[in-house]
């Protein structure tokens, strides 16, 4: 058993710092919370460790200590495995990983325009006040029983991207429109959904709507109702190309090369999914490797970037083209090649004025999912979240556990401070004089601790390497005399 004289037995110095709760969840740092909560008082890992003489002594107390250590641990781990359940399933909520495709709903687009004022709709012999024109819209809605006046009615925007219609007079682009710099063409009308989401709910719901017009002056007669009749200026045939791109979450990108799409098993997918698929093929069938690189004068590279390369089978070099390649080669063509975004729809359509309505000609179905198409649940996002701050942001608790912390790790060091003393006191009676012989001679081994930065010593007190070399020198007692010593002189 070592021992250690009355001098070297100090009172502990201890700092004032911020330190981490045993729950192992640090409390969240701002200025109301540091003011609330007291800072605990950091010690040295030296002082809060029973040591083995103590468990000589009393066994059984120390048994049961330890017991109360591992069933802390345990709260501990289950405390911070559930924080990290909630974090993962925050994650899924944001990603929509938990999507369920059996609430796909129809969403049903008509496109079809509206005749106003036209010739034939004139009556015979009374001239019209208004000059003819004609309305396109597109609108839609989900196929539900849902009333059109419930208050949190999903529009049709709400399941868009974008909304592009570009006009097209005669089957070509009307070279006669007048641009204007810094002005909107009048033969192109767009749509963007708003990537900065409105703040309140209600402004939300003010800026969707059921169909998109496009009202214009004069008439458009299909060239198949002509039979050969050439058709006036204001008569000739109006074309426009029409595109939709349909709202997603998460966002699904076009799988642009066959292989990659028969490996995936699909053509949408999102980047995390095809990233993860392409890493299980490339793990099942052993294609990761280490390279070797040529040694620099006579010394090898400690740091090679780059240094685990992916081998190319038949389906990978189909694919990317390269007989070995990086995970950022792969992730780069990934992002810039291999997938890209989504065609949209593309519907030509032709405006037709001989009818009041063509209301029924184009009709398009499309499947969403009206639970996934904003993006995450608000309500069951902030749920999770509000669970996650009452965890962090307890103030109470983290008083209270640093307060039990102090008062524990404060009666573990004076239990090891009584330890050292009843110690020195008991070799003192027991034998003083063999007692200060082994004191003296380990206050002699301290000082050339300190001195030459060493911890090995022969006959004359020197530095003696050999020794240093064996391996049986590096007893447990004498290395964690070794480190109580450093970090008692603050060298460690």
């Amino acid at each position: 058993m070592s021992t250690i004289s009355s001098k070297q037995v100090k009172k502990p110095k201890t700092q004032v710092r911020a330190r981490v709760p045993s729950s192992g969840v640090p409390p969240p740092v701002n200025q109301q919370a540091s003011a609330r909560v007291p800072q605990a008082i950091s010690f040295k890992p030296t002082d809060v460790a029973i040591s083995q003489s103590l468990e000589r002594l009393f066994p059984d107390q120390v048994e049961l200590f330890r017991k109360l250590q591992n069933k802390e641990k345990q709260l501990d781990l289950i405390i911070n495995r559930k924080l990290l359940d909630l974090q993962d399933h925050q994650n899924d909520i944001n990603n929509k990983l938990n999507e369920d495709s059996r609430k796909n709903e129809i969403l049903r687009i008509f496109i079809y325009n509206i005749s106003e004022n036209q010739p034939w709709q004139q009556a015979v012999g009374q001239p019209s006040l208004q000059p003819p024109s004609w309305t396109l819209r597109v609108e839609g809605r989900l196929l539900s029983d849902q009333a059109l006046d419930v208050p949190n009615r999903k529009k049709f925007s709400s399941f868009l991207s974008s909304v592009s219609i570009q006009l097209f007079k005669d089957g070509k682009k009307n070279t006669e429109t007048v641009i204007v710099p810094n002005q909107p063409n009048p033969d192109i009308v767009e749509w963007h959904d708003d990537q900065q989401r409105p703040k309140s709910e209600a402004e939300r719901e003010q800026t969707q709507f059921d169909g998109l017009d496009v009202k214009r002056p004069g008439s458009s007669i299909p060239a198949s109702a002509l039979h050969g009749i050439e058709p006036t200026a204001e008569e000739k045939e109006i074309t426009c190309e029409i595109l939709i791109q349909p709202k997603s979450f998460p966002v699904k990108l076009a799988v642009k090369n066959e292989s990659l799409i028969e490996l995936l098993g699909c053509s949408e997918i999102t980047q995390h999914d095809c990233v993860i698929k392409l890493f299980n093929y490339i793990k099942v069938n052993n294609l990761f490797e280490v390279a070797e690189y040529p040694q620099q004068d006579g010394h090898s590279i400690q740091q090679a970037p780059e240094n685990i390369v992916i081998k190319s089978d038949d389906f990978l070099f189909r694919i990317f083209e390269l007989n070995s390649f990086t995970v950022s080669r792969m992730m780069d063509a990934i992002s810039t090649k291999l997938l890209k975004p989504v065609d949209p729809i593309r519907i030509n359509y032709t405006i037709n004025t001989l009818t009041n309505s063509t209301l029924g000609d184009v009709v398009i179905d499309l499947k969403v999912n009206p639970d996934l198409i904003n993006g995450p649940s608000t309500s069951s996002n902030n749920d999770v979240s509000k669970l996650i701050s009452e965890l962090l942001d307890n103030q109470s608790s983290a008083a209270d556990i640093a307060k039990l912390n102090d008062g524990l790790t404060l009666n573990l060091q004076l239990l090891n401070f009584n330890k050292l003393k009843y110690d020195f006191y008991k070799g003192i009676i027991e034998n003083p004089v063999e007692f200060l012989e082994k004191l003296h001679k380990k206050n002699s081994e301290y000082l050339n601790i300190l001195a030459s930065d060493s911890v090995g010593f022969g006959q004359t007190d020197l530095v003696d390497e050999e020794i240093v070399r064996r391996s049986d020198y590096y007893t447990d007692e004498l290395i964690s005399e070794h480190i109580g010593m450093l970090l008692g002189s603050g060298r460690m």
